[in-house]
């Protein structure tokens, strides 16, 4: 045939042809418009196939054959949307007018489908003739699209999102061969992205597919809702082209669950449908959908919004992974801030430490009303000069570890550690009234402790000697490098001469702290003990339970004690040695030595044990 020649339309009944009126039916016009435009987009799409691999293959002859049905495609769709947009008046002209320019259309592809034929036959290219008959298979759908316009039955209970069923058959038998891997869902990334082609439409998802392996993209084929969705959940894609209408779950619900769901909604979505009306456009991007792209569609265009939107995804996931990473380093910065203020906790107390972080230095602060408590080993020296080194440690910080949980349960305040001395402190940094009552409960318990621990033949044979009075003190942090909580003041060298006046064993108080405990303990009077500077002061060793509290026999002793601790101090009793429960009467005085048989306590400098 001479590409010269006039156009050989197909044969056709001329009476059925002209007479047959044009139905103005039901079917609305969106549908029709969709059923026309997708013909014209498969044609337009193997048309631009065939012209780049006939150029780069240098099929002269079939070159300008494919030029004019491009032109001719082209065309067409221009008078279609001219057509469909003239008003509802002209509705049976502008109706025959179409199906007139879509027949003769589809008859001028058709002719030249079947040159492209004999000449493909020549090349011996299966491939070639195969995307042929896909041209062909097109123009037949052109046609069948034309006959709508005429159908005799009603039009609206037909599948109009399946392609016609002459057209599926021809389409099936095309893509038997599935040269070059044609139709192969790739499970590759691709070097510049993954993408996912959601189409119910074989030549649809055929020629995307072939349109974006060849800008070098990893493409996966769904041909369903459902299947996309499952698709995207298992490869996680960087970027969906989603068809409008399909059958079942449609390009609308679709993009609902893809928008819904935080692990795909950062996932740009482009719809492509050969639907092209404004309401369309419209509720896609209020659903989420990043572009909105209509068929046929221009391979130019196509490859910029794709381009665009995967650049956008990246710079986002870029954007989000240095968001990761500077939330994880900011998680680590708290998680370290956290582990030096805990560290910096277990040197200075709450309040020190809040206003050393603030002001970066603590003013000195007066201590009206403090009690001091020194709690040392006797012989704890001779009993280890023997030991390893490690061994003494581990004994010392089992000693000490168990006294700091009772200064937990008490709210006392640990100052410090002197070789085998504890010291520690209540009514400081926060002042309450209570602290010597919780000074002297916690040393009972304290002594109670090491008479347990030396019991169980794991540690020492040594005893707790305790020394505790209530003064006034100056408290403040020393140390510019490594910080000390520290107290200073007559009172803290009077409590010190206190528990080396004291016995093994045994809790000893001053008059002063005498005085505010009474009421709670069964103390003995040991009389004036001498000091090292000479004076001789009041001591008292603590017992027990006072004996006023152990009168009512309808109540425990408990909680007689705690009922006298909320009156004196309006409010609750923190904790209580449960051993004082069954000591309750003071040992006789007989079983202590006599009150000069003590030896004379050494100097202890304010603040300091030697």
């Amino acid at each position: 045939m001479n590409m010269n020649d006039p156009v050989r339309p197909r044969v056709r009944d001329a009476k059925a042809a002209t007479s047959k009126p044009i139905l103005l039916f039901p079917m609305p016009l969106s549908e029709l418009h969709h059923h026309i435009r997708t013909a014209l987009h498969h044609i337009v799409g193997y048309t631009e196939i065939l012209l780049e691999d006939g150029e780069a293959r240098n099929y002269s002859r079939m070159l300008p054959i494919l030029r004019q049905a491009h032109v001719e495609a082209k065309s067409t769709q221009t008078a279609v949307d001219t057509l469909l947009s003239v008003p509802r008046v002209a509705a049976e002209l502008r109706f025959r007018e179409l199906r007139d320019r879509l027949r003769e259309a589809g008859d001028k592809m058709i002719m030249w489908g079947e040159e492209m034929e004999e000449l493909a036959g020549l090349e011996e290219n299966k491939s070639l003739v195969a995307d042929i008959s896909r041209f062909l298979a097109a123009a037949h759908g052109l046609i069948e699209a034309a006959d709508l316009i005429n159908a005799s039955q009603n039009p609206t209970v037909a599948d109009i999102d399946v392609v016609p069923k002459a057209t599926s058959l021809i389409l099936a038998e095309a893509a038997a061969p599935d040269p070059a891997g044609l139709g192969q869902k790739s499970q590759g990334s691709g070097g510049k992205g993954l993408l996912l082609v959601v189409d119910d439409n074989e030549a649809n998802r055929d020629i995307l597919l072939r349109r974006l392996k060849l800008e070098g993209y990893g493409v996966l084929i769904a041909e369903s809702g459902h299947q996309a969705l499952e698709m995207v959940r298992e490869k996680n894609p960087d970027l969906v082209l989603l068809d409008v209408m399909m059958p079942g779950l449609d390009g609308f619900a679709v993009l609902r669950e893809l928008k819904e769901d935080p692990r795909s909604r950062h996932i740009p979505v482009i719809m492509i449908s050969s639907v092209s009306e404004i309401q369309s456009v419209v509720r896609c991007i209020e659903m989420g959908a990043e572009d909105y792209v209509s068929k046929p569609f221009d391979p130019i265009l196509l490859r910029a919004r794709v381009g665009a939107l995967l650049e956008r995804k990246r710079m986002r996931d870029e954007e989000q992974r240095k968001n990761e990473e500077l939330e994880k380093a900011l998680l680590d910065v708290r998680r370290q801030r956290r582990v030096a203020e805990e560290l910096l906790l277990n040197i200075l107390p709450e309040r020190v430490a809040e206003e050393l972080q603030s002001k970066g230095c603590v003013e000195p602060m007066y201590f009206e009303d403090v009690t001091i408590v020194f709690a040392d080993f006797v012989g704890f020296t001779l009993s280890t000069e023997k030991l390893p080194a490690d061994r003494l440690v581990r004994i010392l910080h089992e000693y000490f570890t168990a006294f700091d949980g009772v200064m937990v349960r008490y709210e006392l305040e640990k100052l410090k550690t002197i070789g085998d001395c504890y010291m520690f402190a209540g009514g400081l940094p926060v002042r309450n009234s209570s602290h010597p009552v919780d000074a002297v409960l916690a040393a009972l318990e304290m002594v109670h402790i090491v008479e347990q621990m030396a019991g169980s033949g794991e540690h020492l044979n040594s005893q707790l000697r305790v020394g505790i009075h209530t003064g006034p003190v100056i408290a403040g942090v020393v140390g510019i490098r490594k910080f000390a909580f520290d107290i200073w003041g007559d009172a803290v060298n009077f409590s010190a001469r206190t528990e080396q006046g004291g016995a093994p064993g045994r809790v000893n108080l001053s008059a002063t702290t005498y005085a505010r405990v009474k009421d709670f303990f069964a103390c003995e009077h040991r009389g004036k003990i001498k000091t090292k500077d000479g004076r001789k002061v009041d001591m008292y060793f603590v017992g027990g339970a006072a004996p006023t509290l152990l009168g009512d026999e309808s109540r425990s002793l408990l909680s007689l004690f705690e009922a006298r601790y909320r009156t004196y101090f309006q409010k609750e009793l923190k904790s209580f040695p449960e051993y004082l429960l069954d000591k309750v009467i003071c040992p006789s005085p007989a079983s202590y030595p006599k009150k000069n048989e003590y030896a004379a306590p050494q100097q202890i400098d304010s603040g300091t044990r030697q």
